[in-house]
């Protein structure tokens, strides 16, 4: 199959694309840069440069394609939600020019837009948490409104007739380099400072993650096996604390296992942004047993602790 993946260089992207070529598919990948280009020539992928934005190169792209992968993610200097709301219109135009003829298009979403799942596992048939009611409509903080504006992204792929739209929700991910997003933030944070910094409160909530590997298979699963218009979580291990994961990424990092309670305002200061500090001082989990049971998802790295502290021999997270 000829895929289009976006953010084919990215940490997540750069996992499928090595995937799909496993799985004998043609892939093109959208490259920003000589840098980029480089790199997935050196990987026989095809290139084609462009950004997010470049609507007619993206559409080009996708009428020579048989199913599209969007791995990619633009930042706005405007703010997060205003990144979603531009990414609703890119991912729109690129659904509507996929026409009626059955192509694939798999969307990345996540579960930060679900906000604090508090003591609930979610999975595809809990009711999404910024769904509920008009107080959460008119909650105007930037991480409420950026997700939902993801969810109207994603109904928009599951519900377009004539193509298999497919939404994927990863939860954190992690395993290789320094993770994804809110790891690297903390592994940042604890070479600066010695130790992994978490809010007061927080100790106790807990978390789902997937290692990168795992997650990319999934992608290529729903690829092969998806009917159209569905949604998977992708939860490979749920329950872990956020205590202990603090003291695990400071293991991994060199700092000992030592870990330092802050408050928010303080969070903020050393994470250096203020949405990742606040959903470190979530609970987000979900569960994958509908991926498991109809894509035949079987992830194969479930001890996540052990892998980033690197206690296990089959740890491959880089911390320098």
């Amino acid at each position: 199959m000829k895929v289009f993946l976006t953010g084919a260089t990215g940490y997540i992207g750069s996992v499928i694309a090595e995937k799909l070529l496993q799985k004998g598919h043609q892939v093109t990948g959208l490259a920003r840069s000589e840098a980029s280009a480089a790199a997935l020539h050196a990987r026989n992928i095809t290139v084609v440069r462009g950004e997010l934005d470049d609507m007619e190169v993206l559409i080009n792209a996708v009428s020579e394609s048989d199913a599209v992968i969007h791995a990619g993610f633009k930042q706005n200097e405007n703010g997060f939600a205003a990144a979603m709301a531009a990414e609703r219109e890119t991912v729109s135009a690129l659904v509507d020019a996929m026409g009626n003829y059955g192509k694939t298009f798999i969307y990345t979403g996540g579960t930060g837009m679900l906000g604090d799942t508090e003591g609930i596992i979610f999975d595809e048939k809990t009711p999404d948490r910024f769904r509920k009611g008009k107080a959460a409509l008119d909650d105007n903080r930037e991480m409420v409104k950026a997700g939902r504006e993801r969810m109207q992204t994603e109904k928009y792929v599951m519900s377009k007739k004539g193509i298999r739209g497919i939404v994927l929700r990863p939860p954190n991910v992690y395993g290789r380099s320094n993770g994804h997003a809110l790891l690297s933030s903390l592994i940042a944070a604890s070479i600066r400072i010695g130790a992994v910094p978490y809010v007061d409160f927080s100790r106790d909530y807990q978390w789902s993650f997937v290692h990168v590997d795992d997650l990319a298979d999934l992608y290529v699963l729903a690829l092969d096996k998806s009917l159209a218009g569905e949604l998977y979580y992708a939860g490979a291990q749920s329950g872990i604390k956020t205590g202990d994961l603090a003291a695990a990424l400071s293991l991994g990092a060199g700092c000992g296992g030592r870990t330092i309670e802050t408050s928010m305002s303080e969070s903020v200061n050393l994470l250096g942004n203020s949405f990742i500090s606040e959903f470190w001082t979530w609970n987000n989990q979900s569960s994958s047993e509908k991926a498991k049971k109809l894509l035949g998802w079987r992830p194969q790295h479930t001890d996540m602790l052990n892998l980033i502290s690197g206690l296990s021999p089959a740890a491959n997270i880089s911390l320098d």
